[in-house]
């Protein structure tokens, strides 16, 4: 039956929509309350104004355009319009127009949020030079949203196939890349790739490929995927290596720290090898100028801070400077400056960075280096933390400080004074490794090695071996310089940064986890009411009507527990700063929770009992935070419960000071491996496309924060397809 007057008002006020009853030339005829907040005027004063007065201007000539295609054959069209508030900003409204008895009728639902994200994902698209794509494996559709066809310089009306998309990468690499999409077909893993590619106009840039299985049955029935351009990283990383490298080079051989000296602040900042060199501590940062000039040698100070000076006001950036420094161990060591310096407008220094270098070993053995300098040249050029230098049979000719204190401590032999084997003074575990390199190096080929050995002090250390052959004037080998440089720094940063990765990973899938459940939960009820709510403006049956009613009811209760749940979660804290504890009969509080879901266990047909404990156990809890925990947990095993029975047991027998609380069902069970996962917020052991039961996965979870908060635990025990035992515990009164 049609509505009365009294029914159509009644409902124009009390819904959601926005609703307008216009003229064909655009003015307002009518509208409901709802419609208030897109008007600065008052009410009386908006009839009879057009419309497009208050649309944003941008859209003006859309209205006007969806009006105009309004006609007796075609009376129906949807469009969006934006209305500037001054409460809201702008609201983005999506309206249904009819036109019927020369009247346009609009219903208008709030769009405001997808339209933000809608206008996000453009820009993002726009600055990030990306785009989507998408491909049917069934029918071999490909789409290419236009960031696709921009990033390679691609018109974007050219239709698109997966043949077009693979020609623009190189035939090199043409297979491989058409082998990533089969081989996701075929196994129904994601992928992603950083690959180069020619464009349209010719241009090379470097793209990073994502790509998504969407599964139905097991067979992969859809590939959603992303498209990036990432010519300029691609392009930096490379420079980047570039750099790192020149700087290795620089730095190859060289036993040195490096320094920032801030002029202006009169501070220096060291590296962890220099504080090393001069035995300053680790977490000292930096040394103020004055304390640097009590560790020179009384004999250098004042020549080498008129040299430092000179050099501050001399034209150039370049800066050198020697002298001695006091080591915390060796009393003072030679040291060479060199640096580059930062001028400001009136060509005044004001910072200079640099290495400090030890020469104390080339200064002590300058008759040697003259006697001998291929030999000792190379020991100088290739210096690392540790410097053995070997002739053809593998005897020790020189050594550094540290390598003889080593080979001393652990061996006690000098070296030095001593002619010895190098493979004598070493671990068995290397003798192996080092002969075969020694072998080569002998052959004339550089040999590189990366080792693990224990320190005297019982911790790890990873050196970086080298063997470098030295050529006399005939170029043959007659002597091999080993070097070793203390990489453990280097590997404990690769292991932080792959934990990271790892743990980047967990979040990335935490994030999506979480955005999956959290949109199904929102969306889910939201669209059964914007559909109900449409089907109600043309339902004239009275007996429909009322189903579509319970309906919408259905769906604003789930969205508002939906809603509940999520507030409660957020709440836990102030929750736990805010309890109100009290002495409560357990039986009674869980005969409660019984009872209140009697009705749903009756629609199901399940065996639905419970067993109260005889002696009357009684707990000190707060009740409200208890029966919501105890609720969620009876009302989860009646949903994951299609048929046989849930069992509520209460039992102290057990303990003297607890009282456990059994929720035993028979239903669908849980997979071992995701028991602790159904305790984490917004996970549930279904997900995604493969959810079988509707959910945030919140309710468990806040269970046992809530249990946990009064002194208690939950357990759960189960087996997949046989059923489910929770238990709470919680204490007694005592």
């Amino acid at each position: 039956m049609p509505f009365t007057l009294e029914q159509f008002e009644i409902l124009a006020e009390k819904t959601l929509l926005f609703l307008f009853v216009l003229k064909k030339d655009g003015k307002i005829f009518t509208f409901n309350n709802r419609c208030e907040v897109l008007f600065p005027f008052n009410k009386d004063q908006i009839k009879g104004k057009q419309i497009t007065d208050y649309i944003i201007d941008e859209d003006i000539s859309l209205f006007k355009s969806s009006v105009s295609r309004l006609s007796e054959k075609n009376p129906l069209t949807v469009e969006t319009f934006r209305f500037p508030t001054i409460q809201n900003g702008v609201l983005a409204l999506k309206f249904d127009l009819t036109l019927h008895n020369n009247l346009i009728y609009a219903a208008g639902i709030d769009t405001t949020e997808e339209y933000k994200e809608h206008r996000a994902l453009i820009t993002i698209s726009k600055l990030t030079k990306t785009g989507a794509w998408y491909f049917n494996p069934k029918n071999k559709e490909m789409y290419w949203s236009k960031g696709c066809y921009a990033i390679k310089d691609l018109d974007p009306n050219t239709p698109m196939t997966r043949g077009l998309g693979a020609s623009f990468y190189p035939k090199e690499s043409r297979e491989r890349v058409e082998n990533y999409l089969n081989t996701l077909i075929k196994t129904k893993e994601p992928y992603e790739y950083t690959e180069k590619i020619i464009t349209g106009k010719g241009n090379q840039k470097w793209v990073k490929v994502v790509a998504q299985p969407v599964i139905y049955k097991n067979e992969v029935v859809y590939v959603n995927g992303t498209i990036a351009d990432v010519t300029d990283r691609h392009d930096y990383i490379e420079k980047l290596k570039y750099n790192e490298e020149t700087k290795h080079l620089a730095l190859k051989g060289i036993q040195s720290g490096l320094f920032d000296h801030l002029i202006e602040k009169n501070e220096v900042f060291y590296s962890s090898d220099f504080k090393k060199m001069l035995g300053l501590p680790p977490d000292q940062d930096y040394v103020p100028e004055e304390k640097f000039r009590t560790m020179i040698h009384p004999d250098d100070v004042d020549t080498a801070f008129a040299r430092h000076k000179e050099n501050l006001k001399k034209p150039g950036n370049h800066y050198h400077n020697h002298y001695r420094l006091k080591h915390f161990k060796n009393g003072y060591r030679h040291y060479e400056v060199h640096g580059y310096r930062r001028k400001n407008q009136k060509g005044e220094t004001i910072r200079m960075v640099g290495n400090l270098i030890d020469v104390h070993q080339k200064k002590i053995n300058e008759k040697t280096i003259q006697d001998n300098k291929s030999k000792l040249q190379a020991m100088v050029n290739n210096g690392m933390d540790y410097i053995i230098l070997l002739n053809v049979q593998g005897k020790i000719l020189l050594a550094d400080e540290d390598s003889i204190k080593i080979i001393k401590r652990d061996y006690n032999v000098d070296p030095m004074k001593t002619s010895c084997l190098f493979i004598d003074v070493m671990p068995i575990n290397y003798k192996s490794t080092f002969a075969h390199s020694f072998n080569e190096a002998l052959k004339g080929n550089t040999v590189r090695k990366e080792i693990e050995r224990n320190t005297h002090v019982g911790t790890n250390q990873w050196l970086e071996t080298k063997y470098i052959p030295i050529l006399d004037d005939q170029s043959n080998v007659n002597t091999v310089l080993i070097t070793f440089r203390d990489i453990t720094e280097e590997k404990l940063a690769q292991l932080v940064i792959k934990e990271a990765q790892i743990r980047e990973q967990e979040l990335d899938d935490l994030k999506s986890n979480i955005l999956s459940n959290f949109s199904h939960e929102i969306r889910t009820p939201l669209n059964g009411i914007i559909t109900i709510s449409k089907l109600l403006q043309d339902e004239d049956d009275n007996e429909e009507r009322n189903k579509l009613i319970d309906y919408l009811d259905e769906s604003k209760n789930r969205l508002l527990d939906t809603l509940n749940t999520l507030a409660s979660y957020s709440e836990i804290e102030s929750i736990q700063k805010n309890l109100s504890y009290s002495q409560i009969d357990v039986n009674y509080v869980v005969e409660t929770s019984y009872r209140n879901y009697i009705h749903l266990a009756k629609t199901k047909n399940l065996d639905y009992r419970i067993e109260l404990d005889e002696s009357c156990p009684e707990s000190i809890v707060d009740e409200n935070l208890f029966k919501t925990a105890l609720d969620n947990i009876i009302h989860n095993a009646l949903k994951y419960t299609n048929k046989g029975s849930v069992q509520i047991k209460i039992n102290t027998k057990r303990s003297k000071k607890n009282i456990y609380i059994y929720i035993i069902d028979t239903g669908i069970g849980i997979d071992k491996k995701n028991y602790e996962k159904i305790f984490d917020p917004f996970i549930q052991e279904s997900i995604g496309l493969s959810r079988k039961y509707e959910g945030t996965g919140i309710g468990l979870s806040l269970s046992r924060r809530y249990i946990e908060v009064l002194g208690g635990k939950i357990k759960v025990k189960s087996k997949l397809n046989k059923g489910t035992e929770f238990l709470i515990i919680i204490p007694k009164s005592l």
